[in-house]
């Protein structure tokens, strides 16, 4: 079922007041949907076919029930278990035309032209807790894992750990920037291409346990937070605000830079749709 704008907007408008050296964000909701999601995770974008994937753990265990749906940039569900037989998928990546999603022990490959399940690439450690996944522009694939604080990298079709550190507690939402991997768990870091090396993302202690992290295509990023937080925005400039206050569970979202969209997974088993503004 879809909200109507004007509602929406009244329940979930919120505005990010604190100057950014002279640039603000507002964000209002354009749509809401909640039917055919059992445990929303994850939700990615689709260029090519200008469709979201979402992706439903219902269960997070070797139980069959995961699943994919699929929607429209405007609101609608399109299939609800688009793809099926998962065991508690959570983050996304898309390369070429490929999805591939973070299944619990295993990294799930589908093929977007006939949505068939390609190939499956376990995970060398047991129990990992693989849980997102990101792809840096040359087509390397991360994906992180949450028990083993650990970031794997798909290398010759096996899923291989590329670094493991203690400081990567609860590891958690990856994105790949042009010469560092950001990764947000417990703490936010920023981990070097070249030689690894991690170093925290911003100097804000306050900034802990954390859920997913996305560019806002202009030298900043979206962060989430675990639990009823803020949507936060992290500027070029080093500036963290409240974008939006929520009293639902944001999980691992997804920014359409081409159309301004800011798109949350939520605790209630709803996608919401944000439109997101720029201020100067």
């Amino acid at each position: 079922m879809k909200y109507s704008t004007a509602i929406a907007v009244l329940l979930f408008c919120c505005q990010a007041s604190c100057s950014n050296y002279g640039q603000s964000v507002a964000i209002q909701q354009l749509w809401s949907i909640g039917e055919g999601f059992k445990s929303p995770e994850s939700v990615i974008y689709d260029e090519q076919r200008d469709v979201l994937y979402v992706s439903n753990v219902n269960g997070y265990q070797k139980n069959g029930l995961g699943y994919i749906s699929r929607v429209s940039v405007d609101g609608e569900l399109l299939e609800s278990e688009w793809v099926s037989g998962l065991n508690g998928p959570t983050g996304m990546a898309i390369w070429q035309d490929t999805l591939y999603v973070a299944d619990l022990d295993e990294l799930v490959a589908i093929d977007l032209s006939t949505s068939a399940i390609s190939n499956r690439y376990p995970a060398v450690d047991q129990n990992p807790g693989l849980n997102d996944v990101t792809v840096d522009q040359s087509g390397r694939i991360f994906v992180s894992g949450s028990a083993s604080r650990t970031i794997y990298q798909l290398q010759q079709d096996q899923l291989q750990p590329w670094l493991s550190s203690d400081r990567l507690q609860d590891a958690n939402g990856l994105y790949a920037d042009a010469d560092r991997l950001l990764f947000v768990g417990y703490y936010p870091f920023a981990i070097s291409y070249a030689d690894q090396m991690i170093k925290p993302l911003v100097d804000d202690e306050t900034l802990v346990d954390l859920e997913s992290v996305e560019s806002d295509g202009q030298g900043g990023y979206f962060i989430t937070a675990i639990g009823a937080r803020p949507i936060m925005h992290l500027s070029a400039s080093g500036i963290l605000v409240t974008a939006l206050e929520r009293d639902t569970f944001s999980a691992d979202i997804e920014y359409i830079h081409s159309k301004s969209m800011l798109l949350a997974p939520s605790g209630d088993d709803r996608l919401f749709a944000f439109s997101v503004e720029f201020k100067h």
